[in-house]
């Protein structure tokens, strides 16, 4: 079954929602790990980068509907 959101009378898909709030946190987490400068432990830091959005993503995709189940139809 394909994961839609029910806001309002209308279904969105999940998939680009769920990528946006991702590509967000993946910023927000980008720019703390900077801060603290852990890039200079990391060999190819757009690689890392890449990985942290995957896994992101996917956390948020195992949890999201089990965090509003209203929304998911």
């Amino acid at each position: 079954m394909i994961a839609d959101y029910l806001i309002g009378n209308i279904l969105v898909a999940a998939a680009p929602i769920d990528g946006c709030i991702a590509l967000a946190v993946a910023f927000v987490v980008h720019r703390v790990l900077a801060a603290f400068r852990f890039y200079r432990w990391v060999w190819h830091p757009v690689l890392f980068d890449t990985a942290l959005f995957v896994v992101i993503w996917a956390l948020l995709v195992l949890t999201l509907p089990s965090l509003f189940p209203g929304l998911i139809p």
